[in-house]
C-alpha cells in the first residue's frame, strides 16, 4: 500500500503516522525511541502538541484533578454519555513511538474522519490521555484511569513520589498539569483503546488487528534485603554479609520460577538498588522487585508462594533477613462481549485478518471495564517488542487498527 492511501473509508494514514511520528520527537532518543515519563517536561510539552491538534481539530478541552486530559467531538444530543477512546502519551524510561501514543493519536484521527466526512453523531465523542499509565516514574501504573474511575483516591495519587523524591502533586502543579474537572468521572457509555499487541502473535501469523478478550492476573513483589556494611578489601570473606548476593541468588531463582511457568506465566526481576552502591563497600541494603504474570488467579498464586519458598531457603542459608511483600494485585478483566463480536464482525466486512486474543499486561481498559462496555484493539508490533526504543509498528498496521476503531465508535455514538 502507498504512502498517503487511505486505509477504508475514512482514516489519514498519512496524517496518523505524520502524528505519531512527531509526537515521538518529543523526548526522543538515540535509540530511536521516546522518553516522556509521566509529568516530566517532555509529557508537558507532548500533551500541549495533543491539545492544539485537539483544537485544530475543533475538539472540546478540559482536565480533571488528575491531570487527565478530554477532547470532546459534541454528539447532537448534549445529555447523552459520551464514547470514549483512550490511552496515554507517557513512555518507558525509555519507551517506544507506539505503546500508549497509537490509541491517542488515533483516536483524535476518528474524530478527523468523522467531521471529514461530515458525520454528525448522537453521542459525544471524546478521546482521552490518562495520567501516569506507565507508572514508570510515579507508582502504581494505570493511574489516571484508576483516579477517574474511582478505584484510586485522589488524595493517594497526589501523594506518590518518584525516585528522587518529587510529589506528583506538585509535579502537576509545577507542569500545569493540575486542571478542575471533578474525580472520580462520569462512567462514559463505552470505552475503546487501540494498541500494539506487545506480543509477536499478530506477526507471525500475518494478521492485522485482534479483539482481546480478557487479561491475566498480576501482582508486583518487593524484597528489602538487610545486611552489614564493611570494606570490600579487609573484610575477612566468611564475615560478609553482603546483601547483594542474596539478591544475586534470588534474581536467579525467580527468572527460573518465571522459566518454569511460561508461557501461561512468566515472571523475572526488574528493578535493584544497592547501598551504598560504592565499589570499596560491601552492600548493607539491597532493595529488588519483579512483576508476575499468569493467565490464572491460581497460576500467579502459585508463582508467589514459590518465590516465598525461595526466598525462605536462601535466608537459612546466608543468615541475612529479607522482608518480602506482593502487592498491587489486578484480577483477571473479561472485555465485553457484544464489543469483541461487534469488532471481529467489522474486520471481516473490511478484510482485515483478524483473531480474538488475552492480553498479558495491564491497560487502562482493564480500569474502565467495571464502569462500561469496553474493547481493545491490538495491531501487530515487530517482533513483540514493546517499552523499548525499538518497538515499532507500521503505518499500514496503524491505519488498519485506527480504521477498525473508527468503525467501531462511529456505530457505538450514532
Amino acid at each position: 500500500m502507498d504512502a498517503g492511501q487511505v486505509v477504508g473509508t475514512g482514516i489519514d494514514q498519512d496524517r496518523l503516522w505524520s502524528d505519531l511520528m512527531t509526537m515521538g520527537a518529543i523526548g526522543g532518543t538515540a535509540g530511536g525511541g521516546s522518553m516522556r515519563p509521566a509529568l516530566s517536561d517532555a509529557d508537558r510539552e507532548g500533551r500541549a502538541l495533543f491539545r492544539h491538534w485537539a483544537q485544530e481539530a475543533g475538539l472540546e478541552l478540559r482536565t480533571d484533578r488528575i491531570g487527565n486530559i478530554f477532547a470532546r467531538r459534541p454528539g447532537t444530543d448534549p445529555t447523552a454519555k459520551p464514547v470514549m477512546i483512550g490511552s496515554h502519551l507517557d513512555t518507558q524510561m525509555p519507551g517506544g513511538k507506539f505503546d500508549g501514543v497509537l490509541g491517542v493519536l488515533a483516536g483524535l484521527e476518528v474524530c478527523r474522519a468523522l467531521t471529514r466526512a461530515g458525520v454528525e453523531t448522537t453521542r459525544p465523542i471524546e478521546v482521552v490521555n490518562w495520567t501516569n499509565e506507565e507508572g514508570a516514574r510515579f507508582q502504581p501504573g494505570v493511574m489516571g484511569s484508576a483516579v477517574h474511575a474511582g478505584t484510586l483516591a485522589l488524595e493517594e495519587a497526589l501523594a506518590r513520589t518518584d525516585p528522587q523524591g518529587r510529589v506528583l502533586g506538585a509535579e502537576l502543579e509545577r507542569t500545569g498539569q493540575a486542571g478542575d474537572a471533578a474525580v472520580p468521572g462520569e462512567a462514559p457509555e463505552a470505552y475503546y483503546e487501540l494498541h500494539i499487541e506487545q506480543g509477536p502473535e499478530l506477526e507471525a501469523e500475518g494478521l492485522d488487528v485482534a479483539m482481546v478478550t480478557r487479561s491475566s492476573a498480576m501482582c508486583s513483589g518487593y524484597a528489602t534485603i538487610n545486611g552489614q556494611n564493611g570494606h570490600t578489601q579487609t573484610l575477612a570473606m566468611p564475615l560478609r554479609r553482603n546483601a547483594l548476593v542474596a539478591a544475586a541468588q534470588m534474581i536467579l531463582a525467580i527468572e527460573a520460577i518465571g522459566a518454569s511457568v511460561a508461557p501461561e506465566g512468566m515472571v523475572s526481576a526488574s528493578v535493584v538498588e544497592n547501598w551504598p552502591n560504592n565499589r570499596v563497600n560491601i552492600p548493607h541494603l539491597t532493595k529488588l522487585s519483579w512483576a508476575v504474570v499468569h493467565q490464572d488467579p491460581a497460576g500467579r498464586e502459585e508463582i508467589v508462594a514459590r518465590i516465598e519458598a525461595e526466598v525462605a531457603r536462601i535466608m537459612s542459608e546466608t543468615g541475612l533477613d529479607i522482608a518480602l511483600e506482593h502487592k498491587h494485585y489486578r484480577e483477571p478483566c473479561i472485555f465485553d462481549a457484544d464489543l469483541i463480536a461487534a469488532g471481529v464482525a467489522k474486520a471481516a466486512e473490511m478484510g482485515f485478518a483478524c483473531k480474538t486474543m488475552p492480553t498479558l499486561t495491564a491497560h487502562d481498559a482493564l480500569t474502565l471495564s467495571d464502569r462500561c462496555p469496553t474493547a481493545l484493539i491490538f495491531v501487530p508490533c515487530r517482533g513483540g517488542v514493546s517499552h523499548s526504543e525499538a518497538e515499532w509498528c507500521t503505518a499500514e498496521q496503524a491505519a488498519k487498527g485506527a480504521e477498525l476503531l473508527l468503525a467501531m465508535v462511529r456505530d457505538a455514538a450514532a
